[in-house]
């Protein structure tokens, strides 16, 4: 077995899941060698190789998405026109004018973040996804603003000022966020190699410095209670077929009963960690 990634070591040496998980931001500086995962002329070659297809990538600037039309063009593909190809000269363009290009799952078809992604998702009971922020200097793709998600962002090219907002009334799973910008509570900039631990919930916004900012964000998003009913079920649907059988002649009230009866024996005795695993299985495999 090969060395560990430095970003996978970061999780124990600095006791990611007990010291921050869910109570605190976390800034380390320097951890994470860059090489080998991706480059700003990876992006401009992407550009250029016209492969590149909305929803796989989109232009943000403070928060808002322009057209699609407006970086994009369609394109003849065995006789057929398929929209949402990205135009090289339109997106260059929108970049110049200080938009964020956002690029989106990468560990779907960017094979060196696809398999650090899913090297730490084999030591997370959490289904991650890999995104690439590319910003102009002192632009800003998103307005401050809560993930749904745990956050590990690497930086990867130039810098980038971010800001947390962590008073307790303002952390919330929920989108949407009407904070005093002035009002944050840490403010730093991050440098190639830096890493950023945000718990789910967490305010923040982030602002490119010192020339054009490339980050990496891996979201981590833990089983919802909807999550791990589901995986409940799933389990007891498993356990029903193990019924003994029923009277033909019972009503549904009946059965029901029945029913109602194995799944309460079944909720006593539930493997929690059978449960979160089959959760967290699910939404791995769920496609979005």
């Amino acid at each position: 077995m090969g060395t560990e990634h430095p970003l996978i070591r970061l999780i124990d040496d600095e006791d990611l899941l007990g010291a921050y998980w869910n109570k605190k931001h976390g800034l380390f500086k320097r951890a994470c060698p860059v090489d080998g995962l991706i480059r700003e002329s990876d992006i401009q070659d992407m550009l250029d190789t016209g492969l590149l297809r909305w929803p796989y990538f989109t232009l943000l600037k403070e928060g808002q998405q322009p057209e699609i039309t407006a970086f994009t063009t369609t394109r003849t593909v065995a006789g057929s026109p398929v929209t949402g190809f990205a135009d090289a000269a339109k997106v260059r363009a929108l970049l110049a004018a200080g938009a964020t290009m956002k690029m989106n799952q990468l560990e779907d078809w960017h094979r060196p973040l696809g398999t650090l992604m899913r090297r730490i998702e084999a030591r997370l009971p959490a289904e991650l996804k890999t995104y690439v922020f590319y910003t102009p200097r002192d632009n800003t793709g998103m307005l401050p603003h809560r993930d749904g998600s745990h956050v590990l962002a690497v930086q990867i090219a130039g810098a980038k000022e971010w800001r947390i907002y962590d008073e307790p009334r303002e952390i919330d799973s929920r989108s949407g966020l009407d904070v005093d910008v002035d009002s944050h509570a840490h403010c730093f900039v991050m440098e190639p190699g830096d890493v950023l631990y945000l718990p789910h919930g967490m305010p923040h916004v982030a602002t490119a410095r010192e020339g054009t900012s490339l980050h990496v964000t891996f979201t981590i998003t833990e089983p919802t209670p909807r999550d791990l009913a589901a995986s409940l079920m799933t389990l007891f649907t498993g356990a029903c077929d193990r019924i003994a059988d029923h009277d033909p002649r019972a009503t549904p009230e009946e059965l029901a009963d029945t029913v109602t009866k194995s799944l309460l024996d079944h909720v006593s005795c539930v493997d929690t960690d059978l449960l979160v695993e089959g959760a967290v299985a699910a939404m791995r495999d769920r496609t979005v």
